[in-house]
């Protein structure tokens, strides 16, 4: 059973039980330990959990929307019962001990947490790769990053160690790994699911949201970890999409492009209305997201850093200790330019239902790859992946990526960005484009 939605039917129909679910998790972790996808787990805590949800059912009470369901949690919210580490060896002042919302409303809702999952050390990067816990490797090819920084998420998704994932997203940290794996990321609008209990990083700029194997599946997620429907959300007759298509110029390599452009061409075949917009204060949101969410990450770390900062690695401690020095007048002026990039892409979605354009501007990195190569030539792989996902989450709308194919055995991604607040819109869409390509490839 590769979805939620498949398992509940099984558990509805007595076709299948939690604990034959969760059993079912434990043999793909087997099979992909090498991945390095968990940061914690305890199997025989995870069986009592699932036996006691088997014996809820069985016995007539009303079941939740999750009831049975398996899923593993980033290891930067708190779950009753389990550690909180993110991915660091210094100590987290600022993150307390109390069950973030988002994990008690998953158990709520009869979900069975069983894990946590490993991250890039403390959500401060892109590529998965952690000195202290050793890197999350991409399942298509393990000498590749998986992303991050919720790269345990998507592996464990990609990989059947459960049946979705919670993960975060500051800059792309839902979206790179989803799309480096292969399975569906979701990062909802700013401040729809509540982050207390978690470990924040930057919270202007922090979401938390689902990672499955469906847009289905994420939907109820979301659902369920905001408190919001998405029943309302539907699609237009005739889509109206719009391409970014000058901020995209140079940072695509080809083999990603084509798939994108062979995209776009069945669309307009179609008859679907695709446009090409300007939309110049991408590039500068890009370039305002850094100073700000390393001046907000260094604040968060802020006793830790003035106790000397041991325990952060030579990968995470430069950016927090340059966070230490962004200045007033930067911190305010990029807090301005976030919100002229929100007003200018609220105005060109005024216009469409969604932006469209690749959700990885290039294929996976080999790890410790630090520089990719594009159409426009040399570019850092930190610029290459956040700088395809960073704006959006820097203006809280949402965006979800959704697999496209692959392209030298390696996944593409189509990234879709709606108005905030229309996440129903949004996730009917990319319901939308799911049946689509999957009506293509079939």
């Amino acid at each position: 059973m590769n979805t939620i939605s498949d398992a509940l039917n099984a558990l509805r129909e007595g076709r299948t039980t939690a604990r034959a679910l969760l059993e079912a998790s434990r043999d793909a972790a087997g099979a992909a330990a090498s991945l390095n996808a968990l940061a914690w787990v305890d199997w025989e805590q995870a069986a009592r959990a699932a036996d006691a949800l088997d014996a809820l059912r069985a016995s007539g009470a009303p079941a939740g929307p999750l009831h049975g369901i398996p899923l593993t949690v980033k290891d930067l919210f708190n779950v009753a019962g389990m550690p909180t580490r993110g991915g660091t060896r210094a100590p987290l002042h600022e993150l307390g001990t109390a069950e973030s919302s988002l994990a008690t409303r998953l158990r709520e809702a009869g979900a069975l947490i069983f894990a946590k999952t490993n991250l890039h050390e403390v959500a401060l990067g892109a590529t998965g790769e952690n000195r202290w816990t050793g890197d999350v490797c991409n399942p298509f090819d393990p000498e590749r990053q998986a992303g991050g920084s919720s790269s345990g998420a998507a592996v464990a998704v990609a990989s059947g160690i459960g049946l979705g994932a919670v993960g975060s997203d500051t800059g792309g940290s839902i979206r790179i790994p989803a799309s480096f794996c292969g399975v569906v990321g979701f990062k909802p609008s700013y401040g729809a699911i509540p982050l207390d209990g978690g470990l924040n990083l930057s919270w202007t700029c922090d979401h938390a949201g689902p990672l499955a194997r469906s847009v289905a599946d994420c939907a109820l997620l979301f659902e369920v970890m905001s408190g919001r429907s998405t029943r309302h959300g539907a699609v237009p007759r005739a889509p109206r999409l719009a391409i970014p298509a000058g901020w995209l110029r140079g940072r695509l390599q080809p083999g990603v492009r084509e798939v994108f452009e062979r995209l776009v061409a069945s669309l307009r075949r179609d008859g679907v209305t695709v446009m090409e917009i300007d939309a110049p204060l991408i590039p500068r949101g890009w370039d305002a997201y850094t100073p700000l969410v390393r001046a907000e990450a260094a604040w968060v770390h802020r006793r830790a850093l003035a106790d000397g900062g041991e325990g952060f690695s030579d990968m995470v401690a430069p950016p927090l200790r340059a966070g230490l020095s962004v200045s007033a007048s930067d911190y305010i002026a990029s807090l301005k330019v976030r919100e002229s990039l929100t007003a200018q892409l609220e105005a060109v979605l005024t216009d469409c239902d969604a932006l469209i354009m690749p959700g990885n501007a290039v294929l996976p990195p080999k790890r410790g790859q630090t520089e990719v190569s594009t159409e426009g030539g040399t570019m850092s792989v930190r610029d290459a992946l956040l700088g395809q996902t960073a704006p959006f989450s820097f203006a809280g709308l949402p965006a979800l990526v959704l697999p496209t194919g692959l392209v030298e055995g390696l996944p593409t991604s189509l990234q879709l960005v709606a108005r905030r607040d229309a996440d129903a819109s949004l996730l009917a869409l990319a319901h939308w484009f799911e049946a689509r390509l999957s009506s293509q490839a079939g």
